[in-house]
């Protein structure tokens, strides 16, 4: 009994590595069909689509079959969001480094102020995509809610920031990690603690 409980433990651990492993090659190979700029998005958003199911406790659902439902059925808004999100950070960027490098105290200050927005901005990146999938939402509204549960939820904000800065700090220990698991598991692992910041939200749920 005690035997067949370690097999069973191994088995459950090697099925969880392969589902990672077929989610990031899934990926990487839709992200490359796409052209990279065009598939990139997409592709991000049906592997959270994915991992939202694990998260919930399903995980004998069809990978491929949810991964090209949502890739080809959110392909243009995906995109959309994708880009308009990238636009802004590349602004917040330039006009944080245009406040720094000025001389004038007033400047200067706004500087601060930029810092802020900037950090609110990258941790509403982390909770775009799960957003996305998990509610039924305008494009613009996407971003918004984000923000609204980057800031609502900082427990679970700091801890998706600390956990992604960690597996950022394995894959670049062990690079080959990152070649098979880098995007799976970091869409799972970020999933994870979002779904938590979704409980009990009146927000309608996909």
């Amino acid at each position: 009994m005690v035997f067949e409980g370690f097999v069973m433990r191994i088995y459950s651990v090697a099925e969880r590595i392969t589902r990672v492993l077929y989610i990031n090659l899934l990926w990487v190979f839709f992200t490359v069909i796409g052209l990279i700029v065009f598939g990139l998005f997409p592709a991000t958003a049906a592997m959270f689509a994915v991992t939202r199911k694990w998260s919930q406790g399903e995980t004998d659902i069809p990978i491929f079959k949810t991964f090209w439902q949502v890739y080809k059925k959110d392909f243009l808004q995906t995109n959309l969001l994708g880009y308009f999100m990238a636009i802004i950070g590349v602004v917040l960027y330039i006009d944080l480094r245009f406040f720094q490098s000025s001389n004038t105290l007033v400047l200067k200050l706004f500087s601060f102020i930029m810092i802020v927005l900037f950090v609110v901005y990258l941790a509403s990146i982390l909770y775009i995509f799960p957003v996305f999938v998990h509610y039924k939402l305008k494009t613009l509204q996407y971003m918004k809610v984000s923000v609204i549960l980057a800031i609502g939820r900082p427990l679970q904000t700091i801890l998706m920031g600390l956990v992604g800065l960690f597996v950022f700090a394995l894959f670049k220990a062990v690079p080959i990690l990152a070649i098979y698991f880098g995007g799976g598991l970091f869409s799972y692992c970020i999933m994870k603690i979002a779904i938590r910041s979704f409980l009990n939200d009146p927000l309608k749920v996909e």
